[in-house]
């Protein structure tokens, strides 16, 4: 694999409209990936992989204690991707896996993967905010599955150093390499306005990892405003991995850059970003230095920076770290749709190179969009770099443009089922060559179809872009999930 890390992806998604469960805590989110030429890869054999969560998914009869599905690419997959024939469901009621399947655990809500024990296969954290540890009631837990040739299987548990100090331990994750050594750390938030960070040399057996501190950003703390959003990646291009929160300042979405280092992340030269509810980082421009690419969905009148039916800011990465921002939106020309308060534009986004032309694309969600009569049905925008990093229209300098954009969902001639009400489609979105054809493609999960059951849908890609002939759906019963209550499968992709 690179021998560094960077984070790829970090969601938010919106299984919070889904009642019981984690909903209740807040909305799944943070999916951490490994960076462009190591790709996530659970067994080992070149293919990449992708884990698929149902945070809400019963277990042994418990509501809401929550599922993974782990979907084995390449092989056997159909020409859209994955398939449910190669398929691992997985929970704390499965051998090997620590902890006890209860009540609300919203197990598989945020997840991060990375090589963490450095032997060649990528391995899952996992976290249960809403676990009980102890007598701390939703003190939450994170666990680590770990790769191997057989794929994901056994784990262990990352303790919380602190469990007095904050609730919700695990509700926001990220995977990368803070101080430049060459091993995955992770970044954990809670309710505490401290992050939790962890440096590499995880261990199988006790929990064990190289060293553990706090760095605290300048954000209110979660337990008033909600949760933290955390991605990572190298904005300043100095070979360490650089950690974007989001999160609130009063009212206020509001976003810090906290810089790595040879010691890890600091508190000195953490700067101020305009705040949003999903982060992905990656090189948009091609210039070696990660950008940080961000969703705000807010659009009540008022909110500082808020777009009619949201918007995604991206910020370029430069040797000082974050420099210019550019603003794109459904009104940017170019852009498929039209803006609608609620829409939800930017809820969910995915980097990767669909077209195969060596320049990193965009998927953007608009999971609430209303087409016709389906209301919250949801929609996924594909928009595709420029080779020379710029972009057409209102766009320009973001490294996207609006021209020969895709729009995709479940009405598009070719994606199975329907547009209805509430499905979501585009909760959960990744870009990843999950049939090994050499172009990423495209799958979204809609954590509302079928009442809540969830679905996922996988989409192939070409020179051409997102093509949705013969795409194909997966449903919670095609991989043995219960369906009882509102899983929510496809709340959530860690690929």
């Amino acid at each position: 694999m690179h021998h560094r890390l960077r984070t790829a992806l970090a969601t938010a998604t919106a299984a919070a409209a889904l009642s019981g469960g984690l909903a209740a805590l807040a909305a799944p989110g943070a999916a951490a990936a490994e960076p462009p030429g190591a790709i996530v890869d659970f067994n080992g054999d070149g293919d990449p992989d992708v884990a698929v969560s149902a945070p809400d998914a019963y277990v042994a009869g418990v509501r809401g204690a929550g599922q993974i599905v782990a979907h084995y690419g390449a092989e056997n997959s159909t020409a859209a991707g994955i398939t449910a024939r190669r398929a691992k469901r997985l929970s704390q009621h499965s051998a090997g896996v620590p902890g006890t399947a209860e009540d609300g655990d919203g197990w598989g809500g945020w997840t991060a993967a990375a090589d963490l024990d450095g032997d060649g296969y990528t391995d899952l954290a996992v976290a249960a905010p809403g676990e009980k540890v102890g007598g701390d009631v939703n003190g939450g837990t994170i666990q680590i599955l770990w790769g191997g040739s057989q794929g994901l299987a056994g784990g262990t548990t990352l303790p919380d150093p602190r469990p007095y100090e904050h609730d919700l331990f695990g509700r926001g994750i990220a995977a990368g390499d803070f101080d430049g050594d060459g091993t995955a750390d992770l970044a954990v938030a809670s309710t505490s306005a401290s992050m939790d960070v962890f440096t590499g040399g995880f261990g199988r057996t006790k929990g064990d990892y190289g060293a553990w501190d706090t760095v605290a950003v300048p954000l209110d703390n979660g337990r008033i405003w909600g949760r933290f959003d955390l991605a990572a990646g190298d904005v300043d291009g100095d070979g360490d991995d650089d950690l974007v929160v989001n999160g609130h300042v009063d009212w206020e979405r509001s976003g810090v850059y906290v810089p790595g280092s040879p010691d890890g992340l600091t508190d000195a030269g953490q700067r101020q970003l305009s705040g949003g509810d999903t982060t992905v980082v990656g090189d948009v421009n091609g210039d070696g230095r990660a950008d940080i690419v961000t969703g705000l969905t807010r659009d009540d009148q008022g909110t500082p920076g808020a777009a009619v039916g949201g918007k995604v800011s991206v910020t370029l990465g430069s040797a000082d770290g974050p420099a210019g921002t550019t603003d794109l939106s459904q009104a940017t020309p170019g852009v498929p749709g039209t803006p609608e308060q609620g829409d939800s534009f930017g809820g969910q986004l995915a980097l990767g190179d669909v077209n195969g032309d060596g320049h990193t694309d965009l998927a953007v969600s608009a999971a609430n969009e209303t087409l016709g009569a389906a209301e919250n049905t949801g929609t996924v925008t594909v928009l595709y770099g420029a080779a020379d990093g710029s972009s057409s229209g209102s766009g320009s300098g973001s490294g996207f443009g609006g021209a020969g954009a895709t729009l995709v969902h479940q009405n598009t001639p070719g994606v199975p089922g329907t547009n209805e009400t509430r499905d979501r489609f585009g909760v959960g979105i990744l870009l990843s060559d999950l049939n090994g054809d050499g172009f990423d493609d495209l799958t979204a999960g809609a954590a509302g179809e079928n009442d809540g059951n969830g679905a996922v849908y996988a989409l192939r890609a070409d020179a051409g872009g997102v093509a949705a002939d013969g795409a194909a759906a997966i449903y919670p019963s095609s991989v043995g999930m219960p369906t009882t209550g509102r899983p929510g499968y496809g709340a959530e992709f860690a690929g």
